[in-house]
């Protein structure tokens, strides 16, 4: 195999002068860099990747924590954050593990830095206890403040105001919100929305999807004579239960309802009708998430950086004017 030594003989220069033009270093001319990379080409020299990671402790890999759970927003955030760091040179490895057992694996695998996809109110002990033994960079995406980790969160209460704001410039003014209550950053959200713009919030019109009687109470709901013109549905899995709901009652989206989406996928633009959405963009996010983790902190430089994602709205045609 061809080494840097044999480089450095053919172009008549050190070994170390060699190591530094094929690392692009800044004290090698930009002539002379040029020069010693065009020769290594020439003799079809392969880096010995193994050894200079070695030399750098430095594997240009990332780990990424995600939940175990299943939905469309999962796969897409995931693909791009995988396609971002692919960019920049990074190999990402997933695993769909509790934060604790990921942290651990991903230790002992010796990956650069970690993202951490948060949805856990509280983490566990353990999770902590490999922080403190892991040497790189942490990133914590989604959920509440982590000691130790850099945060890239979510406005999702600021998604729903603005999801309000666009319903209300349209001209409704009676609301249902379709989702989980527990999701308090959601719900908030709407509440507020419907202060900002003097709506009167009707408990009435929220409507849990763990509720054994989802169907039906959705169904009671839309036969009211003061029944809402509009739905802010908190996930796209909810809004496939909600679609079969509709075709079988024959209600048509938009011309009886109007509906927006929590969170923006591809697949929306795909059903029969294209579906607003609010929510992060994932590319976005993505491209930030990496300039975080990747990002050189100077003197008097905050340690970890703490930072929210704002919402976008996406306007398609589940919604119209009244």
């Amino acid at each position: 195999m061809v080494t840097i030594k044999d480089i450095a003989k053919a172009a008549g220069v050190n070994h170390s002068t060699v190591s530094r033009a094929l690392n692009d270093d800044y004290r090698v001319s930009v002539n002379t860099k040029e020069r010693i990379q065009a020769i290594a080409k020439q003799m079809n020299y392969i880096p010995n990747l193994a050894a200079k990671q070695l030399v750098q402790q430095k594997t240009h890999v990332v780990g990424l924590i995600w939940p175990p759970k299943e939905g469309l927003f999962f796969y897409n955030m995931s693909v791009q954050l995988q396609m971002e760091g692919t960019q920049r040179g990074y190999r990402v490895v997933l695993i769909a593990d509790f934060p604790g057992e990921g942290m651990a694996a991903f230790r002992q695998l010796g990956v650069d830095h970690i993202m951490l996809w948060n949805c856990y109110p509280n983490l566990p002990v353990s999770f902590y206890t490999e922080r403190a033994r892991f040497r790189g960079e942490v990133l914590a995406m989604a959920g509440p403040r982590v000691d130790g980790a850099h945060i890239l969160g979510v406005d999702r209460q600021g998604a729903f105001v603005q999801a309000v704001r666009h319903l209300h410039a349209l001209g409704h003014r009676r609301l249902s919100y379709i989702g989980r209550p527990t999701h308090r950053d959601k719900l908030s959200g709407f509440i507020q929305g419907h202060a900002e713009q003097n709506l009167e919030y009707d408990p009435a019109f929220v409507v849990s999807d763990i509720s054994p009687a989802f169907e039906e109470e959705v169904l009671a709901m839309l036969k009211r004579s003061d029944r809402p013109t509009a739905l802010l549905v908190s996930s796209q899995t909810v809004l496939f239960r909600l679609l079969r709901i509709f075709r079988r009652s024959g209600i048509q989206i938009p011309d009886d309802l109007s509906v927006v989406v929590y969170d923006d996928v591809p697949e929306l633009e795909e059903l029969e009708v294209a579906f607003t959405a609010i929510g992060p963009s994932a590319q976005e996010m993505a491209v930030r998430a990496w300039d975080i983790l990747t990002g050189t902190y100077g003197e008097g430089e905050e340690r970890y950086v703490d930072e929210v994602m704002p919402a976008r709205l996406v306007q398609r045609e589940s919604t119209r004017s009244l």
